[in-house]
C-alpha cells in the first residue's frame, strides 16, 4: 500500500486583507509526526499584514490524516516550581538567568493562560488538550470546561476531577449563547481551517464584556529569523495560518471584538530552540525524546537570548498573546 495522501487547494489570496501571497518556505515536510506531503508557505505581500499560510492548503476533509501520528499538548514544558533543593549548580545559575530576565514572572503567566489576575467565573478552553491549563484554572477558582476533538485529548486526565470536555468541534456544540466569562486557546487558532469563524464563534459564547486569550505561534520572532524552515512552529501540514502581533489583532476586530491587544512572549523560547536545533543539525525530531546533553544547553541558551532580545525588540517572542473584549 503505497504512502496516503493529503489532498490539497490552491489558497492564492491572503485571509486577511486579499493580497497575494509570496514564497517563504518551499517543500517544507513534517519531520515531526511524519504527516505525508510536502508544502510550502507563503507570506501576504502586504507589508502592514504579512500573514503566514499555507499554500496549496490542505481540504477539510483529509485535515484528519495529517493528525494519525500526533498527539495533543503532550510535550511537558518546563517546571519551575521544582524545589531549589533538587536542582544542580547548574540548574541554579539557569534559574537565576531566568530570573534576571524576568522569564520565569513570564512562564507563571502562561501557565495561567493570561487569566490569573482576573476574577473569577466561567471559562471554556477551545482545544484543551491534556487538561494542564484547565486544571491550573480551577485551582485559581475559576469553574472550567474544555473543548477538543480528540477524545482521547482530555478525558484520561479529567475522569476524576468533574471537569466536562466537550468532545465535538466548537461550531457543531451549539453552546448557548453568552455563557462564559472567558475563553482561552492556547495553540489552536493555527490549526484552524477558519480562523476568523473560529473567533466569530467564541464572541457568541462570550457574556457581555467577557474576554478571549488567543495564545500562538509569532512569525516576527527571533526563533524563526534564525531558523527559518527549521523552525519548530512551522509544523506542516497541520499549522494552516500563522500570525504575528501585527495581524492577529486584525483578525479579532473583524471578528467583533470591541477591544483588542496583543503582544509577543519568550515564556516558551527554550523548547523552541530544542526543537529547531535538532530539525538544523539531524533534520528530524523525535517528540518523545529526553533533552539532554547539547540540544538542553542550546534549548536554555536559546531561552536567554530570545528573552534578552524582547527586552529590544518587543514584537521578537516566539509567540503572540491576544486578548479581546466582547
Amino acid at each position: 500500500m503505497g504512502e496516503k495522501i493529503i489532498n490539497a487547494a490552491p489558497r492564492p489570496a491572503c485571509l486577511l486583507c486579499g493580497s497575494a501571497g509570496r514564497l517563504v518556505h518551499a517543500h517544507l515536510r513534517d519531520r515531526l509526526f511524519g504527516a505525508p506531503g510536502e508544502w510550502d508557505l507563503c507570506r501576504c505581500v502586504n507589508r502592514d499584514c504579512g500573514l503566514h499560510w499555507l499554500d496549496p492548503m490542505p481540504v477539510a476533509e483529509d485535515i484528519a490524516l495529517a493528525y494519525e501520528g500526533y498527539y495533543t499538548h503532550g510535550q511537558a514544558a518546563e517546571d519551575d516550581e521544582v524545589p531549589a533543593r533538587r536542582l544542580s549548580m547548574l540548574d541554579r545559575v539557569y534559574r537565576l538567568a531566568l530570573d534576571l530576565a524576568s522569564i520565569t514572572e513570564a512562564r507563571r503567566f502562561a501557565r495561567d493562560l493570561y487569566l490569573g489576575g482576573e476574577p473569577p467565573g466561567r471559562l471554556l478552553e477551545v482545544g484543551c488538550g491534556d487538561g494542564n491549563g484547565l486544571l491550573r484554572l480551577k485551582s485559581l477558582g475559576w469553574q472550567v470546561e474544555g473543548q477538543d476533538i480528540d477524545p482521547h485529548a482530555g478525558a484520561h486526565r479529567l475522569g476524576d476531577s468533574n471537569i466536562r470536555v466537550h468532545e465535538a468541534p466548537l461550531e457543531e456544540l451549539h453552546l448557548p449563547q453568552g455563557c462564559y466569562n472567558a475563553i482561552a486557546m492556547n495553540h489552536v487558532i493555527e490549526h484552524a481551517v477558519d480562523p476568523l469563524a473560529l473567533l466569530q464563534e467564541c464572541r457568541r459564547l462570550l457574556a457581555p464584556g467577557g474576554q478571549l486569550v488567543v495564545v500562538t505561534p509569532n512569525t516576527a520572532s527571533i526563533g524563526h529569523r534564525l531558523a527559518g524552515a527549521d523552525w519548530r512552529p512551522l509544523e506542516p501540514p497541520r499549522h494552516l495560518f500563522l500570525f504575528s502581533v501585527r495581524n492577529l489583532p486584525v483578525l479579532a476586530r473583524r471578528a467583533g471584538y470591541s477591544r483588542v491587544e496583543a503582544w509577543s512572549t519568550a515564556a516558551n523560547a527554550g523548547s523552541v530552540g530544542v526543537v529547531s536545533w535538532d530539525l538544523c543539525t539531524r533534520g528530524h525530531h523525535k517528540v518523545d525524546e529526553p533533552t539532554a546533553g547539547i540540544p538542553k544547553l542550546v534549548g536554555a541558551g536559546f531561552q536567554i537570548l530570545a528573552s534578552l532580545a524582547l527586552k529590544i525588540w518587543r514584537n521578537s517572542g516566539e509567540e503572540v498573546v491576544l486578548r479581546a473584549w466582547k
